[in-house]
């Protein structure tokens, strides 16, 4: 095998451990903290939120399991490698706050379908949100890790001769 594919395959495997690592221990503490704290400050800034927005009385369900989409994303940051530290600060604010304003979309759901279910097109939004707030954040990094695909042609074909 190449040393350079040995050397590639070796930091990779060090990023997925540590994702692994960060996300259990953000886990263990949204777990035993962060999912009550975050009920708090949900119940203290959605109801004014919803009111202004014309929900008065919406129901503020904070503990829906979603909202523990926060932990993938947070994860991903940190240890995505080759993001700039200001980037990554920024993206991680902007992405929690992004993550936040979806979680007070998400618990408007129960005016549609009360209860601990969610309608399955929210589910999948909510489950897929933390991913694209990432690319975005990430994408700069990402993007040195994903080949060109056929640059050469593509510089050389013009789509209106086909």
């Amino acid at each position: 095998m190449d040393k350079g594919l040995r050397t590639a395959m070796r930091k990779g495997v060090v990023i997925v451990i540590g994702f692994c690592i960060i996300s259990i221990l953000l886990t263990a503490f949204w777990i035993e903290w962060g999912r009550l704290a975050y009920a708090y400050l949900l119940g203290f800034v959605a109801p004014p939120i919803y009111d202004l927005i014309g929900f008065e009385n919406a129901p503020i369900r904070g503990m829906r399991l979603r909202y523990i989409n926060v932990v993938p994303f947070t994860a991903l940051v940190l240890v995505t490698p080759g993001i700039k530290p200001r980037r990554r600060f920024l993206g991680l604010l902007l992405g929690l706050f992004a993550l936040f304003v979806s979680h007070l979309a998400l618990n408007l759901t129960s005016l549609v379908q009360p209860g601990p279910a969610m309608p399955i097109a929210s589910s999948l939004v909510s489950d897929a949100l933390p991913l694209l707030v990432w690319i975005i954040v990430a994408y700069p990094a990402i993007r040195r890790f994903i080949p060109t695909l056929g640059s050469e042609a593509d510089s050389t074909d013009d789509p209106k001769d086909a």
